[in-house]
Parts: C-alpha cells; sequence; structure tokens
C-alpha cells in the first residue's frame, strides 16, 4: 500500500537521528505529598560550590513530574520548593554512565506555620499538549462559569460546535467517553450529546487524535474522554457553589460534591444542575428555481426554550490490599427542555409578487432518565506494568418527546385566512446500552504486551406516531406512523506492543505497534415493514506510532491508523422531524459504514517560558457519511444522511503557549485544514473543496493576590459543507475570580460573547434551489456565581464552569 511505503520511508529517516551523539543528560521525577502529585511546585539545580548560581529549572506538572534537560555532566544541588512546603534539597550526579537520571517520588512536607494561610494562585494552562493529543484542564477556563463539556470543548484546538450543540474534531464526529468508557448517559448513539454533561463535574477532558488498536474502531474522528471528578484524599471533603445570571432571560446553576475516604474505602458523591431560559431566532431565504408560483421563500423563526440538566453521580471504591482495588459507579440524568417556536413562512412570486403566508406555532415537550451502572476492577502484581482490568457498564434510557403544531394561513396583512390545521407527534424512545471489556498488560523487554476483548450491545425502540387534527378529533395518520427497532453487537479483540529504547521515563525513542479485529452485526425493522435492514462484516484495523525525543525531551512523532465510522442510531432511523414543514430532516437506513485511512505528523518544542506544538494530518474516507438536501415539487426540501464517495481531509495544527511576565500568559491555537468531497456518481453533481480554520487565542491575567482575569477570543472561517459552506462565527468571552475566606471562598463573574457576535448559519445549493440560514441565540449573558469548600481536595474545582453559553 502506498500508504505504508510513505510510513517507512519517514521511519527510516527519523531513526537515522538515534545516531546524534549527546554530551548533556537530564533529571526527572514526581513531587509528591502523602502520595499526592503536587502541582506547580518549582525545582532546580545550583552548582555544588555556588548555591546561588541556577543551571536548570522547571516546574512540576498536574501529576507532580518535573523534567531537567540539557543538563552538563557533574555533581549538582537539587532543590524543591512549593509554597505551603518546607523545601527540600537532593545531592544529584550526571555521569557519561548515567546520562538520564530519574529520581522516582521526591517527598515533601507541609510547613505547619503556613498551612491556614497559604494558597495556590497559579492559573493552570487550559491546554496542556500529551503523546497522544491534548488534555483540556476545566479549572484553567474561567469564561465558561455554568457551561457544559461541550462548552469547554469549543476552546480546543481543531474543535467546532455548531448552533445544536454538535461536536465535531477536524470536521468529524469524535467518539466520546466517559472515565474511559463508552457511556450511555450521553446517549446511547455514537453521536454523544455533550450538552447533558454539566462543566462543573468534570476533572479534565483527554483529547486523542490518531488513536490506536487498543481503543475502538469507531473512532474516525478522534476520541474524547471525559474525566469526572473524585477525591483521592484522606478524610472528609466537600463543595457547593451556586449561581445566576440574565441573557434574554434569567439563569440559575447549583453544584455539590462531598467525598469521604479511608484507608480502604472511598465515598463520593456529587450533584449538578442548571436551568436556562434561552431565546433563539432564525431566518432563512429560499430560492425554489423551478417553482414560479413559490420561487421566494422567506422564513423568520423565534424560539423561546426553558432547557434544564440534573445529574447525579456516586461512587463507591474498594482496596482491600494494594493489588486489588473495585469501583462502583452510578450515574443518573434527567434532562429537559420546553421549546416553544413561532415560524412565520411567505412565498413570493418569479416576478416578487405575494403568494401565501403561514405562521406555523409547535410546542415541543421532552423529558429523558438515563441511569448508568458500572463496576471496575483493578488487580495490580509485583511488577506495576503488570495489570488486569475488567469492566462491566449498563445504561438504561427512556426518552419522551410530545409535540403540537398549529398551522394557520395570513395574507399579506398578517390576517388569519380560515381554520388553523392541527397535528400532533410524538417520539418515544427506549434504549439500552451494555459493555463488556477485559484488558491485559504484560511487560516484555523495554515495553509491555496489551491485549484485550470488548464487547458492545446496543438496543433502541423508537415508538414515532403522527396523527392530524379532524373536527375536533386527532387522527392518526398510518403512513407515518410506526415502531423502529434496532439491535447490535460488536465484539473486538486486540493486541499491541508499546516499547522504547533508552531510560522509561526519558526515553530517546517510543513506539507502538497494534492490530484490532471487530466483527459486528446489527438489524434494524419497523413495525409497517417498510424498513428492514441486517448488516454482517468482519474487519482488521492495524496501528503504528513512532515517537523520537531529543535530549530536551522535544519530539517528533509519526502515526498511523485505520478506523471505521459506523452510522449512527439517528442517522439509521427513517422517520421524518416536521416541526419545519417546508424543511424536513430525517435518517436513512439504507447507510454503510465509512472505513477510513489517519495519519499524523507532530513534533513539540519547548523553552523555559514558551512551548511550541505543531501537528499535520491527513484522512481519506471511503463510502463517506455526509448530509445531502433535496427539493422535491411540492417545495419540500428533505435532508438526511448519504453514503458519498471519497472525502479527503489534510491539514495542520498549531499550539503556542508564552508566559511573557509572571502575571500574564498567552495559549494561541491555530487549526486550518482543507477538507475536499469528491463526486464519484453516487449524488450527483456534487464536489466540493474549500480551505478551512480556526483560531483561539487566551489571555490569563493574575492581577493581584487571589485574583484572576480571562479573556478567549474565538474565529472560525466558513467550513465546507456538501452543497456549500457555514457561515464564519467569532465571539470573545471574558471571565474574572476573586478568593475570598482565606480560600475557602470564590467569587467568579463571567461575560459570554461581549460583543454579541456569536451566531450560526450555512449556505447550500442545488440545481433546483439556493438556501441561505442564519441562528443567532441569546449567547451574550452576565453570570455571577459563589462557592465554598472544606477540605481541600476541591478548592482548585470549586468555581470551575459553572455557566453555559450556547
Amino acid at each position: 500500500m502506498d500508504e505504508l511505503k510513505v510510513i517507512a520511508i519517514i521511519l527510516f529517516q527519523l531513526s537515522s537521528l538515534a545516531l546524534l551523539a549527546q554530551n548533556n543528560g537530564s533529571i526527572t521525577g514526581f513531587v509528591k505529598d502523602n502520595g499526592n502529585a503536587v502541582e506547580f511546585a518549582n525545582v532546580y539545580i545550583t552548582t555544588s560550590n555556588d548555591s546561588s548560581k541556577i543551571v536548570a529549572a522547571a516546574v512540576t506538572d498536574n501529576g507532580g513530574k518535573f523534567r531537567l534537560e540539557n543538563v552538563a555532566m557533574g555533581s549538582y544541588s537539587l532543590t524543591v520548593q512549593m509554597l505551603g512546603f518546607t523545601s527540600k534539597m537532593t545531592r544529584v550526579t550526571l555521569s557519561s554512565e548515567q546520562q538520564q537520571l530519574e529520581l522516582g517520588d521526591i517527598i515533601i512536607e507541609p510547613d505547619p506555620r503556613l498551612l491556614d494561610v497559604v494558597e495556590v494562585n497559579a492559573m493552570r494552562n487550559i491546554i496542556q499538549k500529551t503523546d497522544e493529543g491534548f488534555i483540556l484542564n476545566p479549572s484553567g477556563n474561567i469564561t465558561q462559569i455554568g457551561g457544559t463539556a461541550a462548552d469547554l470543548l469549543r476552546n480546543m484546538p481543531g474543535v467546532l460546535v455548531n448552533a445544536e450543540g454538535e461536536l465535531t474534531l477536524r470536521g468529524k464526529t469524535p467518539l466520546t467517553l466517559i472515565n474511559g468508557r463508552i457511556s450511555g448517559i450521553t446517549g446511547i448513539d455514537r453521536a454523544a450529546q455533550l450538552e447533558r454533561i454539566p462543566a462543573s463535574s468534570i476533572e479534565k477532558i483527554e483529547i486523542i487524535n490518531n488513536p490506536s488498536a487498543k481503543y475502538d474502531a469507531d473512532a474516525e474522528g478522534g476520541i474524547i474522554n471525559i474525566i469526572l471528578k473524585k477525591s483521592e484524599d484522606n478524610g472528609t471533603n466537600g463543595a457547593f457553589a451556586l449561581g445566576a445570571g440574565k441573557g434574554d432571560r434569567y439563569r440559575f446553576n447549583a453544584s455539590a460534591l462531598l467525598n469521604h475516604k479511608t484507608d480502604k474505602w472511598n465515598f463520593g458523591i456529587a450533584y449538578d444542575n442548571w436551568y436556562t431560559t434561552r431565546t433563539r431566532s432564525a431566518s432563512g431565504d429560499r430560492i425554489n428555481y423551478e417553482l414560479p408560483i413559490e420561487y421566494y421563500l422567506t422564513q423568520k423563526r423565534f424560539d423561546e426554550r426553558l432547557i434544564f440538566y440534573q445529574n447525579t453521580k456516586a461512587n463507591v471504591d474498594f482496596t482491600p490490599n494494594d493489588k486489588s482495588s473495585w469501583n462502583f459507579e452510578a450515574l443518573w440524568a434527567f434532562p429537559g427542555e420546553d421549546n416553544h417556536e413561532t415560524l412565520n413562512s411567505t412565498y413570493h412570486t418569479l416576478e416578487n409578487e405575494f403568494t401565501s403566508k403561514n405562521q406555523r406555532y409547535s410546542n415541543e415537550i421532552r423529558r429523558s432518565h438515563a441511569i448508568e451502572l458500572s463496576l471496575n476492577y483493578r488487580k495490580k502484581f509485583d511488577n506495576p506494568d503488570k495489570v488486569l482490568l475488567a469492566s462491566i457498564n449498563n445504561t438504561f434510557g427512556n426518552d419522551k418527546e410530545n409535540t403540537d403544531i398549529t398551522s394557520q394561513p395570513l395574507n399579506e396583512q398578517e390576517e388569519e385566512l380560515g381554520d388553523a390545521s392541527l397535528q400532533r407527534t410524538h417520539t418515544y424512545e427506549k434504549t439500552n446500552l451494555t459493555t463488556v471489556s477485559l484488558d491485559y498488560s504484560e511487560p516484555i523487554g523495554n515495553g509491555t504486551l496489551d491485549a484485550g476483548y470488548k464487547s458492545i450491545f446496543r438496543f433502541l425502540n423508537s415508538d414515532y406516531e403522527r396523527a392530524n387534527g379532524v373536527d375536533g378529533e386527532y387522527i392518526i395518520d398510518p403512513l407515518n406512523t410506526s415502531i423502529f427497532n434496532f439491535h447490535e453487537q460488536i465484539h473486538a479483540v486486540y493486541t499491541q506492543y508499546n516499547g522504547w529504547t533508552g531510560d522509561k521515563e526519558t526515553p530517546r525513542w517510543k513506539y507502538n505497534v497494534g492490530l484490532r479485529a471487530e466483527q459486528v452485526w446489527n438489524n434494524g425493522s419497523t413495525t409497517d415493514e417498510s424498513t428492514d435492514f441486517t448488516n454482517d462484516y468482519f474487519n482488521l484495523f492495524p496501528s503504528a506510532s513512532i515517537n523520537y525525543y531529543t535530549l530536551k525531551q522535544n519530539n517528533i512523532k509519526l502515526s498511523y491508523s485505520r478506523r471505521i465510522n459506523r452510522p449512527g442510531l439517528g442517522q439509521l432511523n427513517p422517520f421524518v422531524d416536521i416541526t419545519d414543514s417546508l424543511n424536513q430532516h430525517s435518517g436513512n437506513p439504507h447507510l454503510k459504514p465509512e472505513l477510513i485511512h489517519s495519519m499524523e505528523l507532530g513534533y513539540n518544542h519547548s523553552w523555559q517560558k514558551a512551548t511550541f506544538s505543531v501537528t499535520g494530518f491527513y484522512r481519506l474516507r471511503n463510502n463517506a457519511i455526509l448530509p445531502y438536501t433535496a427539493l422535491d415539487s411540492n417545495g419540500v426540501a428533505l435532508t438526511k444522511p448519504m453514503n458519498f464517495g471519497k472525502a479527503s481531509t489534510y491539514g495542520v495544527e498549531t499550539i503556542v503557549t508564552v508566559n511573557p511576565v509572571r502575571v500574564w500568559s498567552i495559549n494561541f491555537t491555530f487549526a486550518a485544514y482543507r477538507f475536499n468531497i469528491e463526486d464519484e456518481g453516487l449524488v450527483a453533481g456534487l464536489a466540493n473543496e474549500q480551505l478551512n480554520w480556526n483560531t483561539k487565542l487566551i489571555n490569563n491575567f493574575t492581577l493581584f493576590k487571589n485574583t484572576k482575569l480571562q479573556i478567549i477570543g474565538t474565529y472560525s472561517s466558513p467550513m465546507t459543507i456538501p452543497q456549500g459552506e457555514s457561515i464564519k462565527v467569532y465571539y470573545v468571552d471574558l471571565g474574572f475570580q476573586q478568593m475570598l475566606m482565606k480560600g475557602k471562598g470564590r467569587l467568579g463573574l463571567a461575560i459570554t460573547d461581549i460583543f454579541n457576535t456569536q451566531q450560526y448559519g450555512y449556505n447550500t445549493s442545488d440545481y433546483n434551489f439556493t438556501f441561505h440560514r442564519t441562528f443567532k441565540q441569546d449567547t451574550r449573558a452576565l453570570m455571577l456565581t459563589f462557592g465554598y469548600t472544606f477540605g481541600t481536595t476541591f478548592k482548585e474545582k470549586l468555581m470551575e464552569n459553572k455557566f453555559k453559553n450556547r
């Protein structure tokens, strides 16, 4: 294969770099307090004969790790300093026999004189680069006080969130995990509903752009792993926060966390909610070239939505000894929405003469429940790299949506004409998602061999009914009423070897090679027999990556993987959404999965006050699944997903972090890619290619003691979509935070979309129409939040992300 040839050539070129001679070494280690990682500790070395001359310095990351690079051979004094702790000094020596020195854990002790008054004021970077992708730290984002996981991800490079909360990574929907597992709490569909996860419950978000064979193959758009908060400190810890604010309407949110841990047991419970009434306006203009009487269609829409999410999490951990641990988690989600929508549609002729007008009012009530139970077991061995993991998870979901629709004809003066027509629809869905997995790691040489098995079972029962009002009664429409049942089984096995050369903590090379095999059976049918399909397919998914590190621990990485994108349940569901009767949406039960080749080449470089990361990527999709809109002779546009030919994406992502002065840090991200849709005759006349790019600038300021200020600016260019492009999106957010009550309390203020510029929309066209539509929501809003904490664990997590801006 051409891709394998390219990999072989680049790997050969990279391998030659290992022959370069180096005269300097490095020192690594971990700073801990009572077994817990210490972040932001200062670590430096001085010469033995001059303690005032600092040779090299570093700051520990969120895992307590530090690395001193490019250190000449010799003897030094290594000092660890952290506000609130006593300093610790250690003698270290680098020699030609030991150029990479691993110190292991360095334990520092709290300073009893400062325990009651010390508070860490450093602001964490929102985005941190890792070997596999990025980590988003919610505690670093104070502009989103009161949001959801989708709001947090808006600040990630390459991530876009549209007006409906749908998230894409480099132009594709990623696979979403909760605590490392597929979770039904965000819906059992592959396109997770991240609006259901309040940001206040999130510890961090990991993004893996090009996952290896150990991950599900159905991760063509990458993986987003959402880690929920849980305390690991002994004793009792807790926090609560309350917030209120106003955009066009009022908003409210609350959260509480409580945890108690002993040597063997750990009990935790958390609750989050937010309530808001949002307004949204939309305007659309469509030209119907083949309908001279209904040539111009103008639409104006106004929505008022009451939205609420409630989530409760409970965990029980049991560690009977240092080799075994059990974890049980229970999650409950209760989202709901009341949407009142008024849509006015007006037709004019080709000569711009009035034809007709209609006002359509929809009252949509939606309530959902989801309960997820998870049991996990971890077995350790004498060798810490030898691990056995077992997990079983099950989610039960129940979703009910009822909509009443009233359509009233109007004249040009907006006076009512005749009687209104009435319609009623409901969609009742029962879902079940079960996953079972077993993973094992065995050290072999300078590396570990990973192997595992996983099964996923999905079930959907979707009851759709449409009824028309006739003489005061509702008569069921048998042509648009049915029940859709879907069953799916996915069974997978994988093996992967992860190796390194040199020292494990400071390797010269790291690499992995893996293979995953997946067997899929699924079937779907409707009770009216209009839909009936069965799929049975087996695929192999190889992956490989190689990392080269310099002595300064800068690195170059090349990776390749083969992936699959299976149609989601929403894409397969055949029922038609008629909320807008002139612009309808449905799924397509005849969709086939995409098969993808994905490659990346990245480089990372660090300086004392700056870091730079750049990644080039390429992705080739076969049977690309994309939405397509067709206009019929009655002037009704139907949008549904379809399989196209090939689609390719290639581009670059850049992240730059700079600390020009102590009180100011900058994080700049830029992503650009070209998306090409090739027309291979599956859909006539479709071919599109365009350069897409987006950028984010994050400014963090520590103005005074215990005071933080943050300003974030975001811009996304028009993006390629089938038959057209989306419009540009840009906005600025501001956040302010002040610690009170000796650090136990915090007051936060956020203003989102300061200039009220955030809106979404698209321009599409085909041989018989052109369509332009924009959506504007009340994104400009102010939110004030107060939080209080007791214990130690939640102090830095208390005021994270309590505000929703979408």
